[in-house]
C-alpha cells in the first residue's frame, strides 16, 4: 500500500493537466452555452443528428464508422492494461481518452470498476467529463444498467461533468429522475459544479430544491462557502439579503466560514456587529458551534473578551469540549478544566465540566481517576465522577464497576453506577454478570442488575432469568426478574403468565404484570389488549383495574380511534371505568365533546364526577354554550349537574 499516497498525488496531477489543457472537440454538438451571469435552456443534439431524448431512449453506445477503435480492440486494449502497474494504467487512460469514440466509454468505464476506490473515483470523473461533452444521453443510459450500489457515484460523477457544459440542460434531466434520492443527489452535483461559476444561479436552484422537498441546508452552506472564496463581501451581503430562516443561517454560516479561518477575530467581530433578530441569533450560534470548535485558542480569547455572563453561556453552551484528546495533551487539558471554572457557571459549567473530564480519561485514564478524586465536593465533581464511570465502562466495564465500589459516598456510588449502566447493558454484560452476581455491594446489584438482563432477555431469555433468580439482593433480584419478565411476555405470554402464578410471590405480581402490559402495550397495544383478560385471578379488583388504565393510556396515544373502539367492547366494571377515566382524560383536550360523553358512561360516582368536570373544564374554554346544552341534555342526576353549571358559569 505504499504506493497509493503517491501514486494518488501523482494521479491529481496529471488529472489537473488534463482539465487544464482541456480536451479536444466533441464529436455532438449542444446548442446554447454557458452565460455569464446567467443559464440558457440548451438542447443537446446526438452525433446522428438525433435531438435530446428522455431517459431509456435509445442510446449511441454503438461505434460510429470511422472510429478510431473498434470494441474488439477496445476491449483487448483493456487485457493489456491489466498487466500493467496502476500508474501505467493511469497514464495510458489519460492518453487513450484524447482520441476515444463515444462507443470506447462504456467499456472503459467498466475496465476502471477494478481500479482501487480513490483511483476509480478520479477516472471514473475524467471519464464522465469526456462522456458528458460528446454523449450526455449514451452515459445516462449506461448509469441506469448498472447495479444500484454504483450509479449513486457514476450519476453525481457525470451531473457534475455535465453541468460544466450544459448546466440548465443537466439541471432539467436531473429534475426527471422518477427516484426521490437519485434526484436530490443528481441536483446537488449540478448545483455544485455551478456554484463555482454563477453562484447566484446555484442558490436560485437550490431554492427550487427546497421547494421540491428537498433538504437543501448543507447546499446552500457550500454554495455560500464557494462564493465567499471568490468574493467575501458580495457573498456576505447575498447571505444577509436571504428572507429569515434556517437556509439563510446555513448561508451566512458558509459565506463565514474560510474567514473565520484565516482571521477568526475579525469575522467574530463582524458577526457581532450585526443588528440581532432570529436569523442572526441562530446564525451566530451556528458559527459558534462549527468554527470556535476548530480552534480552542480563539474561543478562549473570545469568550474571555464578553464582559456579560449570558453572552458567555451562550457561546460556551455552542462548544464541545469532548474533542479535546485529538489536540492537547493531559496538562492542557487539566487547564482547559481549571478554565472552565473561571469563565461558566451553573448548568453550562457542569455540562462542561463533565466534556473536559471525558478527554482526560481519553488520554490517561489513571491520572483522570486522581484527578476527579481530588476534586473538592460539589456538583462538578459528581459531574465529574459520572463522566469518568461512563467512559470507564466504555473501555472496561469490570474496572468501571471497581472503580464505583470503591467510592465512599454513597450519592457518588449512585451517580457513577447509573451513568454506565447503559453502557453496561449494550457492550459489556459478559464482562461484568459473574461480578455483580458475586458482589457483596448491595449498591451495584441493585443499580445495575436490571440493566444486565435488559438487552440479555432478548436473546437469552431462560439464561438471563437463572441469572436473575441467583441474585443475593432481594431489591436487585425482584428488580432483574421484572426487567426479565417485560421482554418475556412479549416473545411467550402464555409462559410468562404460568411463571407468574407457579414462581413469583402474590403479593409481588401486579408489579410484574403493571410493568410488563405497559412495556407491551408501547411496542404492541393491539397484542397487549389481547391478553388482559388472562390476567390472574390472584390480582384484586383495583390492581386489575390499574393494568387496564396504563395499558389504556399507552393505546390511546398510539391510536385513539382503535382504543375507543376496545373499550366500547368492555364488560361493565371497574375494569372498564378505569379504562374510560383514562381515554376521557387524554382525548378532553382536543374533544371535550366526545370525552363528555364517554365520561358520562362511567358507573363508579367518583371517577365519573371527576372525569365529567375534567372534560367540561377545557369545553368551556372553546365553546361554553355548547358546554351548557351537553349538560342541560344529559342525563346525569341533578346533583352531579349542579357543580358543573357552576363552573360553567365562573367561565363566563
Amino acid at each position: 500500500m505504499k504506493w497509493l499516497l503517491p501514486l494518488s498525488a501523482l494521479s491529481i496531477g496529471l488529472l489537473l493537466g488534463w482539465f487544464l489543457a482541456g480536451s479536444p472537440s466533441a464529436d455532438s454538438t449542444a446548442h446554447g452555452a454557458k452565460g455569464s451571469g446567467g443559464l440558457s435552456v440548451v438542447e443537446v443534439t446526438h452525433p446522428q443528428g438525433d435531438s435530446y431524448v428522455e431517459k431509456g431512449a435509445a442510446a449511441s453506445v454503438s461505434v460510429r464508422a470511422g472510429s478510431l477503435k473498434s470494441l474488439s480492440d477496445t476491449d483487448a486494449w483493456l487485457k493489456e492494461l491489466e498487466g500493467k502497474d496502476q500508474l501505467d494504467q493511469m497514464e495510458a487512460l489519460l492518453a487513450r481518452m484524447k482520441s476515444a469514440d463515444t462507443g470506447d466509454f462504456a467499456m472503459l468505464m467498466d475496465g476502471v470498476q477494478k481500479y482501487p476506490r480513490s483511483l476509480r473515483w478520479m477516472a471514473q470523473t475524467m471519464l464522465a467529463t469526456k462522456w458528458a461533452e460528446s454523449d450526455p444521453q449514451g452515459m445516462l443510459v449506461y448509469i441506469d444498467k448498472q447495479p444500484m450500489d454504483q450509479q449513486w457515484g457514476l450519476r453525481n460523477s457525470f451531473y457534475g461533468a455535465w453541468a460544466k457544459e450544459n448546466p440548465q440542460v443537466a439541471y432539467q434531466s436531473a429534475l426527471k429522475l422518477s427516484n426521490q434520492r437519485a434526484q436530490q443527489s443528481a441536483m446537488q452535483a449540478v448545483i455544485q459544479t455551478v456554484a463555482v461559476e454563477d453562484p447566484r444561479a446555484a442558490v436560485e436552484m437550490a431554492k427550487n430544491m427546497q421547494e421540491l422537498g428537498h433538504r437543501a441546508d448543507w447546499l446552500m452552506r457550500n454554495i455560500y462557502q464557494t462564493w465567499a472564496n471568490e468574493d467575501l463581501e458580495t457573498a456576505r451581503s447575498a447571505a444577509l439579503a436571504m428572507p429569515d430562516g434556517p437556509q439563510k443561517v446555513q448561508a451566512l454560516s458558509g459565506a463565514l466560514n474560510n474567514w473565520m479561518q484565516d482571521d477568526p477575530m475579525a469575522a467574530l467581530g463582524w458577526l457581532e456587529s450585526l443588528p440581532i433578530d432570529g436569523t442572526v441569533y441562530n446564525s451566530k450560534k451556528e458559527v459558534f458551534r462549527r468554527l470556535l470548535n476548530q480552534d480552542f485558542d480563539t474561543a478562549k480569547a473570545f469568550i474571555e473578551a464578553k464582559s456579560d455572563p449570558m453572552e458567555r453561556r451562550e457561546v460556551l453552551e455552542s462548544i464541545s469540549f469532548s474533542n479535546l484528546s485529538w489536540k492537547k495533551d493531559f496538562e492542557q487539558i487539566e487547564a482547559m478544566y481549571h478554565w472552565v471554572g473561571e469563565v461558566a457557571t451553573g448548568q453550562v459549567y457542569d455540562n462542561k465540566v463533565g466534556d473536559v473530564m471525558r478527554a482526560l480519561v481519553q488520554v490517561d485514564r489513571e491520572r483522570a481517576e486522581a484527578f476527579v478524586m481530588n476534586l473538592p465536593a460539589g456538583s462538578a465533581r459528581m459531574n465529574a465522577i459520572g463522566s469518568f464511570a461512563q467512559q470507564m465502562a466504555e473501555q472496561d466495564p469490570a474496572a468501571a464497576i471497581e472503580f464505583a465500589s470503591s467510592l465512599a459516598y454513597e450519592d457518588e456510588k449512585r451517580r457513577a453506577l447509573s451513568n454506565m449502566g447503559w453502557q453496561i447493558s449494550r457492550y459489556g454484560v459478559d464482562a461484568v454478570k459473574t461480578i455483580v452476581a458475586q458482589t457483596s455491594d448491595s449498591d451495584v446489584q441493585r443499580e445495575l442488575a436490571s440493566r444486565v438482563v435488559a438487552d440479555w432477555s432478548k436473546y437469552d431469555q431462560p439464561g438471563a432469568l437463572e441469572w436473575a433468580e441467583s441474585l443475593g439482593d432481594d431489591q436487585a433480584r425482584s428488580s432483574a426478574l421484572q426487567s426479565v419478565y417485560k421482554n418475556w411476555m412479549q416473545a411467550d405470554p402464555v409462559a410468562a403468565l404460568s411463571y407468574l402464578e407457579t414462581s413469583v410471590e402474590e403479593g409481588k405480581q401486579a408489579n410484574y404484570l403493571r410493568s410488563g402490559f405497559q412495556e407491551w402495550a408501547q411496542q404492541d397495544p393491539q397484542a397487549a389488549v389481547e391478553m388482559l383478560d388472562r390476567i390472574p385471578a390472584t390480582l384484586n379488583e383495583q390492581q386489575n383495574a390499574d393494568i387496564y388504565s396504563s395499558v389504556t393510556r399507552t393505546f390511546v396515544r398510539h391510536d385513539p380511534m382503535a382504543a375507543s373502539e376496545w373499550i366500547s367492547t368492555l364488560e361493565r366494571g371497574m375494569n372498564r371505568d378505569k379504562s374510560v377515566e383514562t381515554l376521557t382524560r387524554t382525548i378532553s383536550k382536543t374533544d371535550p365533546e366526545a370525552g363528555f360523553l364517554w365520561a358520562s358512561t362511567i358507573d363508579n360516582e367518583d371517577l365519573r364526577k371527576n372525569s365529567l368536570s375534567q372534560s367540561v373544564r377545557y369545553w368551556v374554554k372553546n365553546d361554553i354554550d355548547a358546554a351548557y346544552e351537553a349538560v342541560t341534555d344529559s342525563k346525569i342526576e341533578a346533583s352531579e349537574k349542579e357543580s358543573l353549571f357552576q363552573m360553567i358559569e365562573s367561565a363566563r
